[in-house]
C-alpha cells in the first residue's frame, strides 16, 4: 500500500520517540512537535532530529586529528577539523574515504561527523589566506585586525559578500566542499563576533541570523540531510529563523572558564545562557555542552547539572588536541 506524506512523518516521529533519550530531551520533543505544523515539517528535518536524538557522547578536536583514533573511538559524534594537515601553507583536507573510515564504529555502526567551520573569523592557516594581509593598507575591506586571544585569526565583517563568498556558494567554497567530502554537516563557530561589531553595523545581530540562514538553505541544496551546528551565539536562539535553521546548538563555558581558567562563571551570566539554551532545548534542538576542566571533582559536579538539563557535556582541553581527554575525567 502506497504511504502518504502524513504516515511517513508519523512514522519518522514515532522513531524519534523510540530512541533512548533523556527525559527533557523527550519533552523538548513534544514541544516541538506540539508548535510544528506537521506538514510543515520536512523529511530531511525529522530525519536530522532523528540521528542527533541518538547521540549519547561526543568528542571535540581540531589539533592532531589521526583517522584511526578516531575511527576506534566509541563517541557517536565526533567534531574535527576539515584540513588537518598543511603543507607550505596549503591544507591537506581529508579525503572522502578517510570520512567514511571515521564515520565508521569498531562494531560497524554509524557515527556521526562534522567539520569545524568558522564563519565569523578568518585565520592564517586557511589555504584563501593571503601573506600581504597581515598588513593593514593590503587588508581587504572585511578583513579586521587580529583577535588577540588567538593567534593567526581575525574577526571579519562577515555580511560581506567577498567573506560569504568564501565560505559557500562555489565549489572552492569552504562549506561546499565539506559536503562534497562526505561529512555529515558543519559546526559553525564564532557566530558570535557580531557581539563585537554591533558599533559599527547596528544590524550585526540580524545579518549573522540572516548569514546562518542562507547558509544552513545552501548546505541542504547540497545535502538534505547535512547537519548544523551552532557554537555559542546563544542568544540567537531567541530568533525563529536560527532555530528553524539550525540543528543543535554547543555552548563552550557553559558554567567555568570564561576568562579561560577553571573558575566558576558569575551566576547570572550562567542564568543567561541556560535561558537561551532551554529555549534551543524547547524547539527540538540537541544541546551539547563543552566545559574545559581538568579537576574530576569538578567535572563530576557539571557533568550532575548539565545532564540535568537535559544538554550533553563534553570535557575537553582547550587546545583541542586530543581526543579523548574526556574519558580520563569521567567515565562513559
Amino acid at each position: 500500500m502506497r504511504r502518504g506524506p502524513g504516515l511517513a512523518i508519523a512514522v519518522l516521529v514515532a522513531a524519534i520517540s523510540a530512541l533512548p533519550l533523556h527525559a527533557a530531551e523527550r519533552r523538548a520533543m513534544r514541544h516541538a512537535g506540539a508548535d510544528t505544523n506537521p506538514m510543515g515539517t520536512t523529511n530531511a528535518t525529522l530525519e536530522r532530529r532523528r540521528m542527533l536524538a541518538g547521540v549519547q557522547s561526543w568528542r571535540y578536536q581540531l589539533r592532531r586529528i589521526e583517522i584511526d583514533e578516531v575511527a576506534r573511538s566509541r563517541a557517536d559524534l565526533v567534531v574535527i577539523d576539515y584540513a588537518p594537515d598543511r603543507v607550505y601553507g596549503v591544507e591537506l583536507p581529508f579525503s572522502a574515504a578517510d570520512v567514511r573510515r571515521m564515520q565508521t564504529k569498531p562494531d560497524g555502526s554509524r557515527r556521526l561527523v562534522v567539520a569545524y567551520l568558522s564563519i565569523g573569523e578568518a585565520e592564517r592557516y586557511r589555504t584563501y589566506w593571503n601573506n600581504a594581509w597581515y598588513d593593514e593598507p593590503t587588508r581587504p575591506a572585511w578583513l579586521l585586525p587580529p583577535n588577540p586571544r588567538w593567534d593567526g585569526n581575525f574577526p571579519v565583517r562577515f555580511w560581506n559578500p567577498d567573506w560569504q563568498a568564501i565560505i559557500l556558494g562555489s565549489p572552492a567554497a569552504y562549506l561546499d566542499r565539506i559536503v562534497a567530502a562526505g561529512f555529515d554537516g558543519v559546526y559553525l563557530d564564532r557566530a558570535d563576533v557580531f557581539q563585537e561589531l554591533d558599533k559599527e553595523n547596528p544590524r550585526a545581530e540580524s545579518d549573522m541570523a540572516r548569514f546562518i540562514v542562507q547558509l544552513a538553505h545552501h548546505a541542504r541544496t547540497l545535502d538534505p540531510n547535512a547537519l548544523v551546528i551552532l557554537q555559542n551565539a546563544e542568544e540567537l536562539m531567541r530568533r525563529a529563523e536560527v532555530r528553524e535553521a539550525i540543528d543543535a546548538i554547543a555552548k563552550e563555558d557553559l558554567l567555568h572558564g570564561v576568562e579561560h581558567d577553571a573558575r566558576p562563571n558569575p551566576a547570572d551570566m550562567v542564568h543567561a545562557a541556560l535561558a537561551d539554551l532551554r529555549r534551543a532545548r524547547n524547539h527540538g534542538l540537541k544541546v551539547l555542552v563543552v566545559e574545559y576542566l581538568d579537576d574530576a571533582k569538578a567535572v563530576a559536579r557539571a557533568d550532575r547539572r548539565i545532564r540535568a538539563e537535559g544538554f550533553l557535556p563534553l570535557f575537553a582541553e582547550r587546545s583541542l588536541g586530543t581526543l579523548d581527554h574526556h574519558g580520563a575525567l569521567l567515565p562513559e
